[in-house]
Formats: structure tokens, sequence, C-alpha cells
């Protein structure tokens, strides 16, 4: 079969990004031949690619730079779309043949997290009404207005499409509340690469980690908290990157914790570190669509802790040790007893 999977964003490599290169390279070992396709604004995803659009207003008519005419849509059996930020691209994908797998909030909120600004989660349906009234809050709240809008005419596109794939039943639960039809979604939680949980690992013990985005939703000043109430000074490695960074480090050292809190950066192989861990935890206060690290983490046999939220219980699969959403005091009674 000839597949031509759109890949979005080909620059940074979030969650989102590696369940694609998972289910990309799951189809060709499978005997498919598949086709990348991405934004060209954001480079290649792959050494066979076929650019997107290079606008917002571009058409999918200009996927690839020697068709003018029309798309290339036709030499394909099958089309799958791994997140389409614009209405536009999405609304050119041929419906009959569009698989469109939804790895985040972004089909029913206009801040793709299901969280207010002021940080609280949301569990209303999409539409104007009320997500207009978290727009204005947002820091680009001009396209996030603009979304607002959008957002009935995107689950619209949504509805025509062969089927629509979520990697949990919790986000199924939530697609579904927010009017689309339930025969029409299949759940399929991400592929756990098989480097995932091969043993073996060089390199020194690690305690305490977090893997993953350093962001607001993720939680890791929550975890620094916790860290600062432990009755037994435990150390924290943390992996990964993002705009919260310097206000973690600085919170970290106004709660005395600059010793015993290590920033590690983005790391190639996060899997090493978990094998090395004598704990993972995964302290997102946002409703997590799923939760992949928790998922490899747990395949590795390694103990994990996680607020029960979103399709955080999902990804742990009843082998992890799950507390209230946001409870700081719950969090370090449960780093306490993960000796």
């Amino acid at each position: 079969m000839k597949i031509l999977v759109y890949i979005e964003k080909s620059d940074i490599r979030g969650g989102i990004e590696v369940f694609a290169e998972r289910h990309v390279a799951e189809l060709r070992a499978e005997g498919h031949e598949v086709t990348i396709a991405n934004d060209a604004r954001r480079g290649t995803a792959d050494e066979s690619h076929v650019s997107c659009p290079a606008s917002k207003t571009a058409r999918v008519s200009r996927l690839s730079s020697h068709v003018e005419e029309k798309p290339p849509f036709g030499s394909f059996d099958e089309i799958i779309v791994h997140k389409c930020s614009d209405v536009k691209t999405l609304a050119a994908f041929p419906p009959e043949k569009t698989v469109y797998y939804v790895h985040d909030h972004e089909p029913i909120c206009p801040r793709t997290y299901a969280y207010t600004p002021l940080g609280h989660n949301c569990t209303r349906p999409g539409g104007v009404w009320p997500c207009i009234l978290c727009a204005p809050l947002c820091r680009n709240w001009r396209p996030a207005l603009a979304r607002v809008f959008a957002q009935g005419r995107r689950r619209r596109i949504m509805a025509r499409f062969r089927k629509i794939v979520v990697i949990s039943e919790f986000m199924k639960s939530r697609l579904v509340a927010n009017g689309i039809d339930s025969e029409k979604i299949e759940v399929r939680p991400p592929v756990i690469a098989p480097a995932a949980v091969t043993a073996g690992s060089a390199g020194p013990a690690v305690d305490l980690l977090y893997v993953g985005q350093l962001i607001r939703g993720k939680g890791v000043q929550l975890l620094l908290q916790a860290m600062a109430a432990l009755k037994s000074p435990r150390t924290l490695d943390i992996v990964g990157t993002g705009n919260m960074e310097p206000k973690l480090r600085a919170l970290a050292a106004r709660l005395g914790l600059a010793d015993r809190v290590r920033f590690n950066g983005f790391q190639p192989n996060p899997q090493d570190w978990m094998r090395r861990a004598a704990c993972v935890v995964v302290p997102s206060f946002w409703q997590e669509p799923y939760g992949l690290v928790a998922a490899e983490a747990v395949a590795l046999g390694r103990p994990v802790v996680a607020f029960a939220v979103g399709g955080l219980p999902e990804a742990c699969g009843g082998k992890a040790k799950l507390v209230p959403p946001g409870d700081v005091k719950a969090l370090a009674a449960a780093l306490e007893m993960q000796k």
C-alpha cells in the first residue's frame, strides 16, 4: 500500500513527533511504501519528503513543488495525518482516504492543552462559548481567538474523514463529548519502540527522574515543591528543555534544592536514563492525552509516580503509584515510599 504520512513539525521532537516517527517505521516494516509530508516552513521530516504548504493560506494543491494544478493525492491509497493546525490545509485532504490522528486537545480546545490561562483543567465541550473567554488571556491572543472561531469547522472536517484515531480511551471520551461519532473513533496507544524496553545501560545510578518538556502543564514546579517537602533528601535529574527552565532553576534555588536537582537538558536517548532511575516521576497536572514517558518507564520495569489525570492511568496500566492531580503532599508521600 502507498501511504502519505503528514507530520506537521519536523524541527522538534515532542511526543507527537516521536509517535509519528515510530508509526512510519512500523508501516515500513509491514512492507508499505511510505512518503513523508510536512510543513515546508519547518524543514523536512524524512529523506523522501513532500513539502506541505509554505504559508498559512496555501492549499495542499502546492503539496509538491512540481505539481501546480492539483495535489498528488491520487497516487496514494491512504493518507495519515499526524496533527494539522491549519484548518485550510486540513480541509484539502480527501476525506475518503484520510485517517486523522488526534494527539492533543487541539480539535476541542484552541489552546490545545485543555486548561485555562489560569492553570485549571477544562472539561467543557469546545465551542465559541466558553472558549472565547480564554482566548483574550492567552499570550498570543489573536491567533488563539481565530482558532476559537475555527473549532467548529475543524470538527466538521474531521467528521468526514474515513477514520479518527486517538491514543487513549480518555481522548475518545473527550471527542465523543464534543460531538464526534464514537463509531468512527479507534483507540490505538502509541508504539513502544523495542529499544525502549531492552535491558542494560551504562552510566551512574539515577534517583528520581523527570523526562519531558519544561513547560507549565508538565508540573515540574509541583515536583520541586514535593522534593522540598521530603523528609529524607533525594536527588532529581531533569531531562528536557523548555521555556520554564529559568523559572524552575530559580525555584529550585529558593527551595534550597540547588545541590539536589540537576538540569541535564535534551538527551537523545532518555530511555537510558529511565533504566538507571530508582523512580520516574510524571507530575503533569494538565490532562495528558496519554503519557508516553510513563508507558516507557513501566515497560522498562521502573517504578512510576504520576498524577491520576487524563490518559496517564491508561498509560501506566495499573503499574504505577497514582496520586490526586496537583496534590503536592500526596506526591511527596508517594515519593517517600519509592526508595
